[in-house]
């Protein structure tokens, strides 16, 4: 499927937290010690995004609709399965939605849609980092 307009870039950014809230939430009691601290900001982090995200939708909707924007193919970003190991598949999660942000921000020319994307990119990348320190 493809997602051809800011509105649509944001509403699969909201939806892809959304799944990676319901996944952090499930696995949380699973994990201890260090691990269920970070799984918790994670679950932290993606409520906020959600809250940041639909507020970007909402006040921008009119740039939003009338704005061109790049074509992105939603398949390439889209994470799905169970993995055995649960902190793998956080980092498989994090990993596709820093790609997502990143590509997003490149074909978004609205500035502080674009700004958005590149802060959540960054973020995403950065807990990637720190979650695969814990998975060794």
């Amino acid at each position: 499927m493809s997602l051809s307009t800011f509105s649509a870039y944001l509403s699969f950014a909201v939806a892809s937290e959304q799944k990676g809230l319901e996944y952090f939430v499930s696995i949380i009691a699973s994990q201890s010690g260090v691990k269920a601290d970070f799984i918790g900001r994670l679950k932290t982090d993606a409520e906020k995004n959600i809250r940041n995200l639909q507020m970007i939708l909402r006040e921008n909707v009119t740039e939003l609709v009338m704005e061109p924007c790049e074509s992105l193919n939603e398949e390439n970003y889209v994470f799905s399965g169970l993995s055995s190991d649960p902190v793998k598949f956080a980092m498989t999660i994090l990993d596709k939605q820093r790609e997502f942000c990143r590509d997003a921000a490149k074909a978004v020319n609205l500035r502080e849609v674009k700004r958005a994307f590149e802060k959540l990119s960054e973020k995403k990348s950065q807990l990637y980092l720190e979650l695969k320190d814990l998975a060794v």
